[in-house]
């Protein structure tokens, strides 16, 4: 962060990806920094490691590629704190997510997608990531409605799957926040699932497909 604002460093590659978040780009609410491939951000994370508070990259960015940046990232000391996207098209986007999920990223971000929910999914990860003093109650609300239809969904119970499945749908739901006091909060977890139903369901079926093509239980679960 700087001067109050939060830093998102933009690795966009293509015209497709600026275009996609060109409405973020211009959000004075946030300082964007854009670069042209992998080693432009490789660059400026190591100048200016702390300050970046979201990378976000494309898969197919020039000479060093999305997911080369992102395991250069999460094994560096200084710069694998920092939450990372990787947008993909959709062509690529099956034969990546796993891979990505594996190695650490916030959220996969299929291309073309709407911008304000791109816009939305952005905001989410940095608003998770700063507000320790509240508690996003679609957590809460989201975490009861998988247990509710974890079954129908036929996607694995293991620990690491769950998490996933909840971490995904997340991140494609707007944050409703409230203070931690327990009797608002179990008020709010009432009232939301009822209001919010349908695109929560939507947000954790599409999540469980996801994870049920890229299972991770595997690796954790031995």
């Amino acid at each position: 962060m700087k001067n109050g604002r939060e830093v998102i460093l933009f690795a966009c590659g293509n015209a497709d990806m600026k275009d996609a978040v060109s409405t973020f780009m211009e959000d004075k609410s946030y300082i964007s920094v854009v670069v042209e491939d992998g080693e432009g951000a490789l660059n400026y994370l190591k100048d200016d490691p702390y300050d970046t508070d979201l990378v976000v990259a494309s898969a197919d960015l020039a000479g060093l590629s999305g997911i080369e940046l992102l395991k250069m990232l999460k094994l560096s000391q200084r710069m694998k704190e920092a939450p990372f996207v990787l947008v993909t098209g959709r062509e690529t986007a099956d034969s990546l997510e796993g891979e990505a999920m594996e190695q650490g990223a916030e959220d996969i971000i299929r291309l073309p997608c709407d911008k304000r929910a791109l816009s939305n999914r952005l905001h989410n990860i940095l608003v998770s990531k700063g507000r320790p003093m509240c508690t996003n109650i679609m957590e809460k609300v989201v975490e009861k409605e998988l247990d509710q239809y974890q079954e129908k969904l036929n996607v694995c119970r293991c620990r690491q799957c769950r998490k996933d499945v909840l971490t995904l749908a997340l991140n494609r739901l707007k944050p409703r926040y409230v203070s931690t006091e327990r009797g608002r909060l179990i008020s709010a977890v009432d009232q939301m699932s009822y209001e919010y139903l349908p695109e929560i369901l939507l947000a954790i079926t599409a999540s469980a497909e996801t994870v049920k093509k890229n299972p991770r239980h595997e690796i954790y679960e031995m």
